[in-house]
């Protein structure tokens, strides 16, 4: 009996690692997919004639931290879920080693301070190109 529940549990590890490898297989290709997107609007930012507002960066950059923040969760996620078949060492822990960098994507008072850091940068940047329009040079 002590053979079969050995390999019932070995069987279980294995299922529980296999799915750890596919979800983060399936996490490195969302944040692939998220860094050509990034870049690709950046790009276009910065190829443009002018006609996109000069906060448009603040917007892309934001979007892509909270992306990233929730991409941070799927792995925590799916490292406590692993974890709890198979034991892993906490030097090897993906949730020990994002813990502090989760824990700051997801404070509510880190987020709103982003928030009010990026908005007062978008209305400082506006404020300089009405000023510059206004003066001639813009």
């Amino acid at each position: 009996m002590n053979g079969i529940e050995h390999i019932v549990r070995e069987l279980g590890r294995q299922r529980a690692r296999n799915a750890y490898y596919r979800d983060c297989y399936a996490l490195f290709k969302l944040l692939q997919d998220l860094t050509e997107q990034t870049s690709h609007e950046l790009q276009s930012i910065y190829t443009s004639d002018g006609s996109r507002p000069a906060y448009a960066v603040h917007r892309i950059v934001w979007k892509l931290q909270n992306q990233v923040s929730s991409l941070i969760e799927q792995a925590c996620e799916a490292q406590a879920t692993c974890e709890e078949l198979c034991p892993v060492d906490r030097i090897f822990s993906a949730r020990e080693v994002l813990e502090p960098i989760r824990r700051l994507y997801s404070d509510a008072n880190t987020a709103a301070l982003g928030r009010h850091a990026i908005r007062d940068k978008t209305d400082q940047v506006e404020a300089r190109l009405i000023k510059a329009s206004k003066s001639g040079r813009g």
